[in-house]
């Protein structure tokens, strides 16, 4: 692995990372929060996070795979797409994009697809909500 590589791969990381944050914040905030810190946060949704995290980088790995991103488009009929992956695995904001676009995705998809969900760890759900003052 090169330095350009290397360089590329932070900024993947990064686009992911910040994914993270604004799920998190969301998960914090929210009107049916999951946590009431970012401490708490990372204690009940580390293994969810941390499995998305190993799958997003499979998926960016593959477009380094010389012949498997570029077949899996023709196979799909997007042969006019095959720049892309040139184009994501070379620039450093782009690959950003990608990573949190990507999980995004993964999000959606470890949450949403039922054969998917039933076997990957899900976000936890929410506090228990504090009963409203008797009148």
């Amino acid at each position: 692995m090169n330095l350009q590589e290397l360089w590329v791969w932070f900024w993947f990381m990064l686009g992911m990372l910040t994914y993270w944050l604004k799920r998190g914040y969301y998960l914090i905030t929210g009107p049916n929060p999951v946590a009431n810190s970012w401490r708490q946060f990372a204690q009940r949704c580390w293994a969810p996070l941390l499995i998305r995290a190993f799958l997003d980088s499979m998926a960016f790995w593959i477009l380094f795979t010389p012949g498997l991103a570029d077949k899996a488009l023709a196979y799909l009929g997007w042969n006019s797409y095959t720049w892309a992956i040139e184009f994501i695995t070379t620039a450093a904001p782009i690959a950003a994009i990608f990573g949190h676009t990507v999980d995004s995705v993964m999000d959606f998809a470890v949450s949403k697809i039922p054969w998917i969900n039933g076997i990957l760890p899900q976000m936890p759900g929410p506090l228990p909500q504090q009963a409203p003052p008797a009148p």
